[in-house]
């Protein structure tokens, strides 16, 4: 008993000719059917921990459970025995699915224990599945002006257990190397460059794909005045300064066009971008857009608002400079 470190929930027993740690009365069961378990996900990561006391006497002592590789075993950590996976050096069997709505990391905790011997036996199997869910969708814009200006937000998917976060940045050069801060003063034909990214993902896995993107004179997704500047994953064919760098090919897609303004009346510029995580592996994630046929410019009503992240305001400025759309 000494070797088993029980918790002041636990006490040193017997079960089935094995020593181990037993459940306390007052030992809080919140959870009995599934031995108290909690799962926590980040990114491309996932753990799971449950009562020791409980699971033992159930009958499995921590040395008999395992992930779906069989080398990745708990470790106690106080009264809990936890696992853990990761897309690292650490995967344990973990499989990468995809539906038509949420990318799954999904494992499993198995165990087998015989209570019998001799020529008869008793076996018990344990089988719990867990997994770490995210949306391929995401919903994200921010509802006041930023400045400086970058729109990072992160959000809870709906069912709790995955979190990632997006963010779309301006900058002053196709190196992406110095991005705008503080107040942003661009001039009308002047070139900028935005780039899309997601964090808490598996680069090696999962990549980003830019729907579309618009821009509006106010801070609002929805408003009836805007102007897009890229449709169906490729640019607006009645823009012809858009250029779309980069779309599904990683975690990061980039994207340039010239300033313009609205009305004199209204100098302020917003971006908002709709976006979704595509798995690589079963995926056409790479977007390859068609030449470029240009056409009179015109203003868009359609806006793809599935999932959108903002960032704003730009505002805009002329020095006898002109542009072109």
């Amino acid at each position: 008993c000494e070797f088993l470190s029980c918790s002041e929930n636990e006490y040193c027993g017997e079960k089935n000719g094995i020593h181990g740690c037993l459940c306390t009365v007052d030992h809080p069961r919140r959870n009995p059917d599934y031995y108290d378990a909690t799962e926590m996900c980040d990114g491309s990561s996932g753990t799971m921990s449950m009562s020791r006391c409980q699971l033992f006497e159930a009958g499995f002592p921590d040395n008999k459970l395992h992930l779906n590789d069989h080398s990745c075993r708990g470790t106690v950590q106080n009264d809990r025995l936890v696992f853990h996976f990761d897309n690292d050096n650490h995967i344990c069997g973990t499989h990468l699915t995809a539906n038509g709505s949420h990318i799954i990391y999904e494992n499993r905790i198995l165990g087998e224990v015989d209570t019998a011997g001799g020529i008869i036996n008793r076996k018990k199997r344990m089988e719990l599945s867990f997994s770490c869910v995210y949306q391929l969708n995401k919903t994200l814009s921010m509802d006041t002006e930023l400045n400086p200006i970058q729109s990072i937000v992160n959000r809870h998917m709906p069912d709790g257990v995955g979190m990632c976060q997006v963010t779309m940045i301006p900058y002053m050069d196709a190196g992406f190397s110095h991005p705008y801060t503080g107040s942003v003063n661009i001039m009308v034909g002047e070139l900028i460059y935005v780039e899309v990214s997601v964090q808490g993902v598996d680069s090696r896995q999962i990549a980003l794909v830019m729907d579309s993107c618009w821009a509006t004179p106010v801070n609002e997704k929805h408003y009836p005045v805007h102007w897009d500047l890229i449709t169906q994953k490729c640019p607006n064919p009645k823009d012809r300064t858009v250029k779309v760098l980069k779309n599904g090919l990683s975690t990061t897609g980039r994207f340039s066009f010239k300033m313009f303004s609205f009305h004199e009346d209204e100098p302020k510029v917003f971006l908002h971008c709709s976006i979704h995580l595509c798995l690589l592996k079963d995926q056409n994630c790479p977007v390859i857009c068609p030449a470029r046929k240009y056409r009179r410019p015109g203003r868009s009503t359609n806006i793809h608002d599935s999932a959108s992240i903002s960032i704003g305001p730009f505002i805009w400025s002329t020095r006898n400079k002109g542009f072109q759309i």
